[in-house]
């Protein structure tokens, strides 16, 4: 590829950087996310590779409070059992502050289509869990982008 940008030893020490920064965010600020630097941000995840080309990654922006309600409700069994099934280490993951589902201002929901009309099927006929490694890779990406936006996930 002669087209391909060459990144210098700067850029590759502010990648680093990025990577080294991200970070799980605990605490959000309630100041909405502008929709125009949303719209950015998964336009970026977008770009992330994908089995065959299948862009098998949804997002769904949950803004309905109704909704909202019903996913804290649903985070909160969900971690009433997981903090059953992990009492040698219950103590540690129960300080843990693993929602920000009150304070977050921007509700994303992501999911993984199992058979996208777009791509190929390369890949996926042999492996079809890579479909969901695809939209993990989305999700990273998206992380990543966030973070260069002082934004976090």
């Amino acid at each position: 590829m002669t087209d391909a940008p060459r990144f210098d030893a700067a850029f590759r020490d502010q990648l680093e950087s990025l990577f080294r920064w991200r970070r799980d965010v605990r605490h959000f600020c309630a100041a909405p996310v502008p929709p125009a630097v949303l719209d950015e941000l998964l336009a970026l995840a977008c770009m992330a590779p994908s089995v065959g080309l299948s862009q098998p990654w949804r997002f769904v922006s949950v803004d309905d409070p109704a909704r909202r309600v019903a996913i804290r409700q649903n985070f909160l069994h969900c971690n009433r059992a997981a903090l059953a099934d992990r009492s040698d280490r219950a103590g540690l993951y129960a300080r843990l502050k693993l929602a920000g589902l009150d304070e977050a201002p921007c509700h994303l929901a992501v999911f993984a289509e199992p058979e996208p009309d777009q791509g190929h099927g390369l890949g996926r006929k042999t492996m079809p869990e890579t479909t969901a490694y695809s939209a993990v890779m989305a999700v990273h990406t998206l992380w990543l982008a966030a973070r260069a936006a002082g934004l976090g996930l």
